[in-house]
């Protein structure tokens, strides 16, 4: 019995650190106006409890509509703040967790509970006792642990992704770079990954550089590209760009992960 104990002891000690290694490598936390489990912005002011407990414990915390320039330059120095409710009839329950720029669960406090009849009591009442956890994470950004996604060369994607159009120009000679974003026809290109922002979402490569901007419009899965005369689709299950870019036409089937 002993001996399990102090295994389980190692094992969260461990886990305490790694946690709190990786978010100390994040410079700011991103808090939405609005969670899902509420029915408007900042009811019953858990979204400002929620940027605040943060700044409390040293966080830089920003809501999503009002990011600075440093986030739109580089969205992987920040997390993105979600509470998780599982609440029950008799017990308001809430935990906090943080997500990095490719949606990857980076911290989930403990579970904070309360048995306070009135709903801001007690979501504030669970959210604070959530927020022990973030507490003992001692959280302090440290810039020699920023995790920054490895950037990737176009020129290396595999060869068997392209399309006849790019075949064609494949027979240019090796130092010749081959024009990819200004050829009209479908290119199939690495993976992007969405990023919400107000009034749609922003398209990240794994560099992290933001290579699209979308807009909300009134259909579904149909958004407006930012500044690029343009439109995202979903067609047959792929998502598809057409934009004019130099006077052409392109058209580009974009794998996205939301």
């Amino acid at each position: 019995m002993k001996k399990i104990l102090t295994v389980l002891i190692a094992v969260f000690s461990i886990s305490c650190v790694l946690g709190q290694s990786s978010v100390n490598g994040y410079k700011y936390v991103i808090v939405p106006k609005k969670f899902d489990f509420l029915k408007k912005e900042n009811q019953y002011q858990v979204n400002a409890l929620v940027k605040f407990l943060f700044e409390k414990y040293d966080f830089t915390a920003v809501y999503a509509n009002e990011l600075n320039a440093d986030i739109e330059e580089n969205s992987c120095l920040a997390l993105k703040a979600d509470v998780r409710d599982d609440s029950n009839m008799f017990t308001t329950k809430l935990k906090v967790e943080l997500t990095n720029c490719r949606g990857e669960v980076v911290f989930l406090s403990e579970e904070g509970k309360s048995k306070e009849k009135d709903y801001k009591k007690a979501y504030h009442d669970a959210l604070r006792k959530a927020f022990l956890s973030v507490e003992e994470l001692g959280y302090r950004y440290d810039p020699s642990q920023a995790i920054v996604a490895p950037r990737r060369s176009v020129a290396a994607a595999p060869a068997a992704t392209a399309t006849p159009v790019l075949a064609a120009e494949s027979k240019a000679p090796d130092n010749t770079p081959v024009p990819v974003a200004r050829q009209t026809g479908t290119v199939s290109g690495e993976v992007l990954y969405a990023q919400p922002v107000e009034n749609g979402y922003q398209l990240v490569d794994q560099s992290p550089k933001v290579v699209f901007v979308l807009q909300n419009t009134s259909v579904d899965n149909v958004f407006i590209i930012k500044d690029k005369n343009g439109m995202l689709t979903l067609k047959d299950g792929k998502w598809m760009a057409e934009y004019y870019e130099n006077g052409e036409r392109v058209l580009r089937e974009l794998e996205i992960k939301f």
